[in-house]
């Protein structure tokens, strides 16, 4: 899956709510094996989903 962002706005997705909507985004398609590419000007960034680490 792909995002292109508005290069005038470049740090949006960086911020609430798109940040973690694009995580969980990243995580759905994940899990059907693909992932979320993210476009911004000459930027390209692979949005990673959220990580949790499990007790011990």
């Amino acid at each position: 899956m792909t995002v292109l962002v508005d290069p005038d706005h470049p740090d949006v997705w960086r911020h609430e709510p798109w940040f973690s909507g694009l995580q969980q985004i990243a995580k759905d398609v994940e899990l059907e094996g693909g992932y979320l590419i993210l476009f911004c000007g000459d930027e390209v960034v692979r949005i990673e989903p959220p990580k949790f680490s499990v007790p011990a």
